[in-house]
């Protein structure tokens, strides 16, 4: 019986197996970008996936600037509990004052990059909306104001808000009202508690240097504050 012979099949192999082969690479550069990312902090590795499940989905990220699909900054200002002995006294002193103020959970301390950040919320300083300094706000000022004092750290003023926009007559916007308040909290360093105005410097920076996801009234309560940054003196 005649046999038909079997059609020639192309040299290499079939096609698929191209798109097969790219894909298994991806994933391996995928998984070794994890695997880096185990020596980092959590923060910074919640910030990596959110940019790729917003990459995913065809939104903004953090590679590209962007922000995520609810307007929330993906790039948080990083901080640790870790105080170095640079500015151990200082902290020590602080910490010791306001345990007798009482309000020690209206007031954290941590450190950055840049240096040590004394950070107050927003309720213990300011009406919602308002920049003008409570009188409890000043009291507490006073004290803190009268230990920097003596410090010989430059100190930077730092307002933040959360993502809830404002706008109204005296604040257009979020970035007047942060700015307002670092503002307000410089000039009484200054007038009342003698700081040198050379040692200082105030900024605004709205709801965009978050230390925690907005994403809840508690981590909002956290982003609503100023910030007293005192450098550190290798920067």
């Amino acid at each position: 019986m005649y046999k038909k012979k079997e059609k020639d099949q192309p040299a290499g192999s079939p096609a698929w197996m191209t798109t097969y082969s790219d894909l298994v690479t991806q994933l391996l550069c995928f998984f070794v970008m994890m695997f880096a990312l185990s020596s980092v902090n959590q923060a910074k590795y919640e910030q990596v996936a959110r940019s790729l499940r917003t990459a995913l989905t065809g939104g903004a990220g953090i590679l590209d600037g962007g922000i995520n699909p609810v307007g929330e900054q993906l790039l948080f200002t990083e901080i640790s509990t870790y105080i170095t002995d640079e500015f151990r006294a200082v902290y020590e002193e602080i910490e010791a004052m306001l345990e007798e103020e009482g309000v020690g959970a209206a007031v954290e301390i941590y450190s950055e990059e840049r240096g040590m950040v004394i950070s107050f919320k927003e309720k213990i300083f300011f009406k919602i909306g308002s920049a003008d300094l409570l009188p409890e706000a000043r009291n507490l000022l006073m004290r803190v104001g009268k230990i920097l004092a003596s410090d010989e750290h430059d100190i930077r003023v730092e307002g933040h808000t959360c993502d809830i926009p404002i706008r109204n007559a005296a604040f257009p916007s979020n970035w007047e009202l942060s700015t307002s308040r670092a503002t307000n909290v410089t000039r009484f360093l200054i007038d009342d508690v003698g700081i040198e105005p050379g040692r200082l410097g105030a900024t605004g920076y709205a709801e965009f240097r978050p230390i925690a996801p907005n994403n809840s009234e508690e981590n909002r309560v956290r982003n609503r504050r100023v910030d007293l940054l005192l450098l550190s003196s290798n920067i």
